[in-house]
This record gives C-alpha cells, sequence and structure tokens, in this order.
C-alpha cells in the first residue's frame, strides 16, 4: 500500500507529521522481520525537505503535474493526502481513499459538493456579486489533531481491509 501526499500545498508540520508515521512504521517492521505495511510519497513541483523513509518525486510540467501524476498511479486501498478538489474527485471516482489537511474524508458525493460550491462562489467573485474569499484562514494545532485522528483512523481501516 503506498500514502500519497500532495507537496504542493500540504503544511510543513503536516508533512513532517506524515514522515515520522512512516519511519515509525519502518522501525515496527523491521522489528518484527517483515516489509512495511506501507510506504509514503510525496509528488510535488517544487523541491521539499521530506525525512527519511518518505520518498518524493519532484514533478515538471506546469500547473496539476503532480495532480495527474497523482491520478496516474494511485490506486484502490492506496491512502491519498490532498487540499486539491478536482484531483480528490478523480481519485474518489476511481476508488481511492482520499483525505484533506483537516481529516476530512473526501466521497464522490462530498467532493462534488464542495467543489460544486466553490466554482459557483469563483463565479459570483468574478461578477462582483460576491466579495474576495478571505485569505486569513488558519491552519493550526487544532487541525493538525484533526488530522492525525483521522489519519490514524482511516490507515487502520485501510490496513484491516487488506488481505
Amino acid at each position: 500500500m503506498r500514502l500519497w501526499a500532495d507537496g504542493d500545498s500540504l503544511p510543513a508540520e503536516l508533512r513532517s507529521l506524515l514522515c515520522r508515521r512512516a519511519a515509525s512504521e519502518l522501525a515496527r517492521a523491521r522489528g518484527q522481520g517483515r516489509q512495511p505495511a506501507f510506504d509514503l510519497c510525496f509528488v510535488a513541483a517544487k523541491a521539499l525537505k521530506v525525512e527519511a523513509p518518505a520518498s518524493f518525486v519532484l514533478i515538471e510540467g506546469g500547473p496539476d503535474a503532480a495532480d495527474r501524476r497523482i491520478l496516474a498511479e494511485a490506486r484502490p486501498g492506496d491512502l491519498v493526502v490532498t487540499r486539491d478538489l478536482p484531483l480528490a474527485e478523480g481519485l474518489a471516482e476511481a476508488g481511492v481513499l482520499v483525505l484533506n489537511d483537516r481529516g476530512e474524508v473526501f466521497t464522490l458525493e462530498n467532493v462534488r459538493e464542495r467543489r460544486s460550491l466553490r466554482d459557483r462562489a469563483a463565479e459570483l467573485r468574478a461578477l462582483g456579486l460576491a466579495p474576495e474569499s478571505p485569505r486569513g484562514r488558519t491552519w493550526g494545532q487544532r487541525e493538525l489533531k484533526a488530522f492525525a485522528d483521522a489519519f490514524d483512523r482511516e490507515l487502520t481501516r485501510l490496513l484491516k481491509a487488506r488481505p
């Protein structure tokens, strides 16, 4: 099983948490004389600092190139962490489990609804009928804890479902 992380927009604290979880799994597996249950791969269009044992794939090719790579390689049974709604929608259509950086599981239904709302709000802003989107959104310890809890829950569920 592979954990994919859309590294272009994830907070550094979240990248560090994912790397620590992958390192913990590697140490546990070595101690038990087995292969790790999962590996972690960050994909991004910009250089990122990631800690071992995570791998990193630097993608060239413009906007959404990292998203296209993840979409092409992720399989059902994998877990993807992303904030990107179009990527989440494509992954959900393919049967891949998707979490956002706040610990919310994206399903086909809720990601389509969110994308529709986002696109409609953008249309209204473009027409001058709605205020600009607030840029002061916060991401902090509360969101990190919510993500960590959801990540552990969903990872455990995926691992138990494996043959």
